[in-house]
This record gives C-alpha cells, sequence and structure tokens, in this order.
C-alpha cells in the first residue's frame, strides 16, 4: 500500500506540471491542434530543469528546486494574466496518455525492480542519483573518484533527484519511477507530434498519436522477426544463410563457450538459443552489426539504466515538435521563428548538453532541416536589406532552367545549416559549467570514415520501416514518375542501379545505397508539398542512421571505433524515423478505409486527395483527375497495397514487446518474488548483512570519503576499456558517498594512469607499508574503511589488522563487514609506530581493538 501511494504521489506531481506547464505549451503551439497540450508536461520540466542546473551551480537542493519550479509557475501565470487559453480538455486526455505509459513501464519495473551491478549501469547511475541528493553544489563529487568532480553526463540523474525531492521519495523508489517518468515523457510526445502531423493533414490525431506511441514506444526492430523465422528453417539451411542475423552474437556469446570452437558450431548454438520462443532473451538484440550496439528505445528501457542517451528522447520529439511550429509558421512572423528556434531547440539542445551530449547535435540537425523544409526562406530571419541580399531566387519555378531551381535549394540547406549551427553555440553555452568550463570525459575528438555496416545486417534491423519509408516515396511519386516520357523513367532507373552498384561493389557504402534514395525521395516530396512533416522526420531519423556509417567519436573501446558512438545515436536514429513512420502508417491506412468505403473507385489518380493544412503555409495539391478505369483501379491497388505494407510491418514490429514482458514477467513471478517498485529490497533479501553496514554508512550526515577494494581487471591498455559488472564498491554506490576508487569507467572519465594510481593506493591501504596508507588516508581524507566479504576474498590474510594502529576504531561491524572509522589527528604515520608482536593490541585483545572479518 505504501508503494501505491507514492505512485499516486508521483502522478498527482505530474498533474500539476501538466496543468503548470500547459499555458507555456499553448503559446509556443499556438498552431498546433489541441494548442500543444500533449507537450505540457516538458513545457513544465524543461525550463525548471535549466535553471535548476545553472543555479545549482551554486547551491543544490530542494530550495534551489523549488525556486526553480517557482520560476516557472510565474511565468506560466503570467501567460494566462495575458489572456492564454489552454485545451483543457486537450490537456487532460494528453495527461491520460501519459499516466498509461508511466503505470504501463511501472508495471514492468514492478517485476525487475532490483537496482543490479550485472550487464548494465544502474550501479552507476543510482550512484549519482544518490551522490546529487547529498550535494551542496553542482557538480557533485565523483562518488567513484573522491575529491574530483564528476566527469559525467548527470543531467537525468538530476531529473530523478529533482523528482525524488519535488514528492519526498527515498532514491531506491525513485530511481524505479524515473525511469517510466521519462519513458512516458516519450509516449506522450510521440502521441502530440505524429497526432499533430496527421492532423494537419485532415486525418484523425488519436489515430496519429496511437500509431506514434506504437512506433516510437512499443514496437522492436526487425531482428526478432527474422532470428524467429529463421529458427523455423532447417538448421543447416539456417546455419547457411544466418549469418547476418546471427554472425555477431554467435562470435561474441557462444564462440568458446561449452567447448564450440567453431563458427558453424557457434552459429547452430546461436540459432538454438535466439530463433525459438522459448530460450529466447530480450539482451542479445541489439547485437547484430558487428562492432556496434544499436538499440530502440523500448530496449533500452527494458534495460532500465538511466543512460541519457535512451531517456533524452522524449526532448528530441519535442524538439521534432518546436521544429514543426517553425516549420508551420508563415515567413513575415520572423521573430516568432527566431524565438521557436533559439528560445525553443536552442534550450533543449542546452539542457542536452549536460542531460546527453550526444543528443545536442541532433538538435541542431532538427532546426536546420525545420529551416530548409520551410516555406520561409532561412534569409528571411535577418532583418530588411541583409535578408534580401542571402535570398537567391531562381524565379518561378515552372520557368527557371533546372540548374538555378538546383542552386536555390542547395543554397539554402548551406544557410539554413548556418543558422542550425548557431543553435548548438547556444546549446554550448547553456550548458557551458559542464561542458566549457566543467570536467568532461577524456576523449580524442572525432573520426571519419570508420568500418561500415553490411547491407544484409542492417536490413535485419531496420528492413521493415525502411520498406515502408521506400513504399511510401515511390506511391506518393507515382503520379510525377507516370507523367514522365518513357525513355526518362528508363534512364533514371538505370541509372540508380548503376549508382547503386557503384556504392556496394566499389566504394563499400551499401547503406547508402538503400538510405539514400529514401533520403533524397523524401526531402523532394516535402519541398514540392507533395507531402508533410512525417517526411522531415524520416530525413531526420534515416539521417541519423546513416551518420555513423560517416562520422564517429573517438572514445573507448578504441579497439572497436563505433561501439559508443552507435549506442548513443542509433536510438535516437530509431525515435525519428519512427515517429516519421507512425504519421505515415496512419496517412495511408486512412486512405486505404477511405478506398475501402466508398462505394466506387477513387476519383483521384493521385494516391492522396490533397488535404489542405489550414494551420500554416503548406498545402498538399497534387491532385491529377483520372481520365479512365484503369487509371483508378491501379491508384486504387497502390493505396491498398501499401496500406498492406504498413500492416505487415507493424505485425513483424510487435514479437519484441510481446517476448520481452512476457520474458521479464513470468521469472519473477515463477520464483514467487512480490512484486514491487523498491529498487534496494533484492540486495536485503540476499545480502543481508552488507546491507546492514551499508545503510549504516547512508545515514552518515554530509560526505565523508570511504575506501572500499577495488578489483576490476584492468586491461593490457590501459586507455582501453573492461568492465566488470558486478557486485564492486557497492558501499559508494548505494549510499553516494565518495570512494578513493570505483568502477573502471573512471579509466574513460580520466584516463588510465590517474586510474591504476588510485588502484595502487587502495592496495596500500589495504595490504602497504603503513607509511603508504596513512599517506593515501590523508591525500584523499578518508574518515572510513570498508572491510567486507569482497575485502577478504581479495586479499586474504594479507589484509591489515586496522585495529593495530592508532587513530583507527571500529565503528559498525557484523557477521560480515566490519567499518573502521579514521581519526586523523590520531593516525600514526610510519611502520615503527606499529604495536609490539605479542601485545594485548598485537592479539587483538586491547579494550578497544576489534579482528576485522
Amino acid at each position: 500500500m505504501f508503494e501505491v501511494f507514492i505512485v499516486a504521489k508521483w502522478l498527482l506531481v505530474f498533474a500539476a506540471l501538466a496543468v503548470v506547464g500547459a499555458p507555456l505549451a499553448a503559446v509556443v503551439f499556438r498552431q498546433f491542434p489541441r494548442r500543444g497540450a500533449a507537450f505540457a508536461i516538458p513545457a513544465a520540466l524543461l525550463p525548471t530543469v535549466l535553471l535548476v542546473f545553472w543555479l545549482g551551480q551554486a547551491t543544490f537542493g530542494s530550495l534551489t528546486v523549488f525556486a526553480s519550479l517557482a520560476v516557472v509557475v510565474l511565468a506560466s501565470g503570467l501567460a494566462v494574466y495575458r489572456g492564454v487559453e489552454p485545451d483543457w480538455r486537450g490537456v487532460a486526455g494528453s495527461y491520460v496518455v501519459f499516466a498509461l505509459g508511466f503505470l504501463f513501464l511501472t508495471t514492468f519495473r514492478a517485476y525487475n525492480a532490483g537496482i543490479t551491478p550485472v550487464g548494465g549501469e544502474q550501479f552507476l547511475h543510482f550512484g549519482l542519483v544518490k551522490s546529487l541528493l547529498r550535494a551542496s553544489a553542482l557538480p557533485p563529487e565523483d562518488f567513484w573518484f573522491a575529491g574530483e568532480p564528476l566527469r559525467y553526463y548527470y543531467g537525468t540523474q538530476m531529473q530523478v533527484a529533482m523528482m525524488a525531492m519535488l514528492t519526498d521519495t527515498p532514491a531506491r523508489y525513485a530511481f524505479n519511477l524515473g525511469i517510466p517518468a521519462f519513458y512516458a515523457m516519450l509516449v506522450v510526445a510521440a502521441y502530440g507530434l505524429v497526432g499533430t502531423v496527421t492532423s494537419l493533414r485532415d486525418r484523425s490525431y488519436r489515430l496519429g498519436g496511437t500509431f506514434g506511441v506504437f512506433f516510437v514506444a512499443v514496437a522492436g526492430a526487425l531482428t526478432t522477426f527474422v532470428r524467429l523465422v529463421f529458427g523455423a528453417l532447417p538448421i543447416d539451411l539456417a546455419v547457411e544463410y544466418g549469418q547476418p542475423a546471427f554472425g555477431f552474437i554467435a562470435s561474441r556469446f557462444f564462440m568458446g563457450d561449452d567447448g564450440i570452437d567453431t563458427m558453424d558450431g557457434a552459429m547452430r548454438a546461436a540459432i538454438g538459443e535466439m530463433g525459438h520462443l522459448e530460450p529466447w532473451g530480450w539482451w542479445f538484440t541489439r547485437y547484430v552489426v558487428p562492432g556496434t550496439l544499436q538499440e530502440f528505445p523500448l530496449y533500452s528501457f527494458i534495460k532500465s539504466d538511466l543512460h541519457g542517451h535512451a531517456l533524452a528522447n522524449g526532448y528530441i520529439l519535442v524538439a521534432a515538435a518546436l521544429a514543426l511550429a517553425y516549420y508551420l509558421t508563415p515567413a513575415e512572423h520572423r521573430l516568432r521563428r527566431l524565438g521557436l528556434v533559439y528560445g525553443g531547440i536552442g534550450l533543449i539542445a542546452g539542457v542536452f548538453g549536460f542531460m546527453n551530449t550526444w543528443s545536442l547535435p541532433s538538435a541542431v540537425g532538427l532546426a536546420w532541416l525545420a529551416m530548409a523544409a520551410a516555406d520561409a526562406h532561412p534569409a528571411t530571419l535577418l532583418p530588411g536589406e541583409l535578408g534580401e541580399r542571402l535570398h537567391y531566387d531562381p524565379g518561378p519555378t515552372g520557368d527557371a532552367p533546372l540548374a538555378r531551381r538546383l542552386g536555390a535549394e542547395i543554397w539554402r540547406v548551406v544557410l539554413a545549416g548556418v543558422f542550425a549551427a548557431l543553435v548548438g553555440v547556444l546549446g554550448v553555452a547553456l550548458a557551458s559549467p559542464f561542458l566549457v568550463f566543467g570536467n568532461v570525459p577524456t576523449n580524442d575528438g572525432i573520426g571519419f570514415l570508420p568500418p561500415r555496416t553490411g547491407l544484409a545486417p542492417f536490413l535485419v534491423i531496420y528492413g521493415g520501416i525502411m520498406a515502408l519509408f521506400a513504399g511510401f516515396v515511390v506511391y506518393r511519386s507515382w503520379p510525377e514518375v507516370k507523367g514522365l516520357p518513357s525513355w526518362a523513367s528508363l534512364a533514371g532507373a538505370v541509372g540508380l542501379l548503376a549508382i547503386g552498384a557503384v556504392l556496394v561493389h566499389v566504394v563499400d557504402f551499401a547503406v547508402f545505397a538503400v538510405v539514400g534514395p529514401i533520403i533524397l525521395g523524401m526531402w523532394w516530396l516535402v519541398r514540392t508539398d507533395r507531402v508533410g512533416f512525417e517526411a522531415v522526420l524520416v530525413v531526420a531519423g534515416v539521417g541519423l542512421l546513416l551518420s555513423f556509417e560517416v562520422i564517429h567519436a573517438r572514445v573507448a573501446p578504441y579497439s572497436l571505433p563505433r561501439w559508443n558512438t552507435t549506442l548513443k545515436v542509433a536510438v535516437q536514429g530509431w525515435t525519428l524515423a519512427a515517429a516519421g513512420a507512425g504519421g505515415i502508417t496512419a496517412l495511408v491506412l486512412s486512405e486505404a478505409w477511405d478506398v475501402l468505403a466508398s462505394e466506387s473507385p477513387t476519383d483521384s489518380d493521385s494516391p492522396e486527395s490533397a488535404p489542405t493544412d489550414d494551420a500554416g503555409p503548406h498545402t498538399h495539391a497534387d491532385t491529377t483527375t483520372a481520365t479512365d478505369g484503369g487509371s483508378r483501379t491501379r491508384s486504387t491497388l497502390a493505396t491498398l497495397g501499401v496500406a498492406v505494407l504498413a500492416i505487415a510491418v507493424v505485425l513483424t514490429s510487435t514479437p519484441f514487446v510481446a517476448l520481452a514482458f512476457a520474458d521479464e514477467v513470468k521469472a519473477p513471478y515463477d520464483d514467487g518474488a512480490p512484486a514491487t517498485i523498491d529498487g534496494v529490497g533484492t540486495h536485503e533479501r540476499w545480502k543481508a548483512s552488507q546491507m546492514d553496514a551499508i545503510h549504516w554508512l547512508d545515514d552518515r550526515e554530509g560526505r565523508p570519503v570511504i575506501v572500499e577494494p577495488v578489483d576490476t581487471p584492468v586491461p593490457d591498455d590501459p586507455e582501453g576499456i573492461y568492465v566488470e559488472y558486478d557486485w564492486i564498491t557497492p558501499a559508494a554506490t548505494l549510499t553516494g558517498l565518495p570512494t578513493v576508487l570505483g568502477w573502471d569507467h573512471q579509466v574513460n572519465y580520466r584516463g588510465g594512469e590517474a586510474y591504476l594510481h588510485r588502484m595502487e593506493q587502495v592496495d596500500d591501504i589495504y595490504t602497504g607499508t603503513w607509511a603508504n596508507a596513512t599517506s593515501a588516508l590523508r591525500e584523499h581524507d578518508v574518515q572510513y574503511i570498508y572491510v567486507g566479504p569482497r575485502a577478504n576474498e581479495l586479499y586474504g590474510g594479507d589484509i591489515r589488522q586496522f585495529h593495530h594502529h592508532d587513530g583507527i576504531s571500529v565503528a559498525f561491524e557484523n557477521d560480515q563487514v566490519t567499518i573502521y572509522e579514521v581519526n586523523h589527528d590520531e593516525l600514526a604515520g610510519t611502520d615503527d609506530e606499529w604495536p609490539a608482536e605479542g601485545s594485548a593490541r598485537w592479539n587483538g585483545t586491547d579494550a578497544n581493538a576489534t579482528v576485522a572479518v
């Protein structure tokens, strides 16, 4: 009952945020149906988060959070005072969508609540939340590298800490409610964005919103469906042709396992496990393209880290909504367009700077596409004569030579890119306490032309939505293509095949052979008003999926150059492309329904009957009257054909969510474990003695420094990465107290040399000379020494008898853990100050001495 009360409290706070944000959303999204009601919660949260970040540089805590929110409340009240009227019915409906998404993932987390150190970074992120809740200013001290500020973008964890403060929720529950909160924001943003896109084209808002939610927040990659199909084939056939679907997981996870020493054996094992319903596991879904990790939103939320690259995607869709608002704004409203780009998308770019820096370029890209795609020329953002001089006009479209029209289009795109770059500059400035003046992880800059993706593995992941996009381009382009002379159509087809052959066989860029025509086709359609903003979303998403074929961040692991880049970028690409897929599916199914509902075939030779966009300058006039029944029949068949394709993509995207939830909910249910949102409860169940010690530490005031043993292996190359996901440094992680050294993520943040130096100091404290030990204790101002099962396993009989030394006393003790308190005023400093062998203190019989367990 207590946990139900906590969940209700979070829902109540988000309802209040929706009320606060509704007037602000109505101001920003005034052209939208429902006046942007779906974006009410992020409209309240985003400025609050930025204010907390800036004020937190001086002082951080509950007062900072409530003061920042009060500023946003005042701004919202001012909007109402000035006559802004939100669509409160739309706000209520959107809040229901948010609440359903929140409860959906909360239910899932209730069956998988444990904050586990295994296989992911929940330990890292929970430690960050705890550390932030203890912090008096930002950035917090690094709980895995005592004495130094954090080197990690912490905006996601800061928002969970904010919600914990607003709702007075302990971190053990707030962690598992923060994840559904971000999921719910993704759900409601997808609903509002795609619903708006379809509504602007005279189609159902609810239908568009529903398909937007499905593709963005529920659907999975085609991978699961493809692997199950191969699993149904004879095993020899599956092994022969299943390399694109199973090759990476076979080599990474099955080679060498249980004596398997051949690729054939590894493939058979992989197909046996991942190609059938019963042993299937969701974890392996992101391992398809060698050397990459490619996730989609639902996978990331099931994994349940507080990773910024996973949880920032709801804000990515808010940025896309701002881009849509710009796209709809007429040229004469220059100040409004400036406000949308720099005040809106720029603000989100600033939040991304310290929440998930990998998303900042995506915000810039959305601004770029919006300015390039809108009817208003980018030059009109500048006032007076300067804007006119930069506005290159090729003349009337029908009369201007093709070269002039192409030149004008290229100039529009280039100029939009220049203006969009300023969004990036603004974002960096807003996040400058972290990005410029703070401590960012070490990196080696940007690399180009990394190992590229094979076409077959790419299609195993994205083949479904790419087929939908290709079919949509053909469907919308067909009336224009059909009007071309036969020789022109043939020449175009031959040219495309020749270019594709060169890309595949000569320059090893097969993925571009598929996505390039989709991007170019969608852009042509949107710039000629044959489609709407759904195409811009597709260009943005597919463009991100193409980006890491060309460019990557040079960060660890250096032996896998695209590893981190694909992990952080692919999920953003899916989010935007999936929003486009939701809009396309809603539109084509609506058109198919019109065809089926009519008493006679469609009266138009065009695939679409040209709805008018009443909310902005764009119209979609592609009406060509059919001249005979044959063309009407062909148009009907085309409409139904692309609708069937959309349904097929929906069906093949569904197996992942069905299997993943059945698998994750069934296992704890079979074990008889109760449903809970308590992330620490499972540790109390299995590691009770250690948790008693950790809770004792958690009750200490302030941020006393502790030391725990570190036994994570370090590779021969200290600049590489080797993460052993295990019960390592649990005291620092579960309390947020800084420890001398924690997990080897610090290799990536600070370099291998700094990490190895501290590792030696930790070893000195537990087993080295007393002079070295006291030097390390003093350098890091250690107040508590944690001696538990890990220390005894690691050091064995060599572990120091701390109670023999002046200045060290037992502060806590149970059957598995002893915690020593260090009094630096009494701390001895040389080996000569050890007690005499055989004395009472040496034997542990001194009244103030206790032998460590």
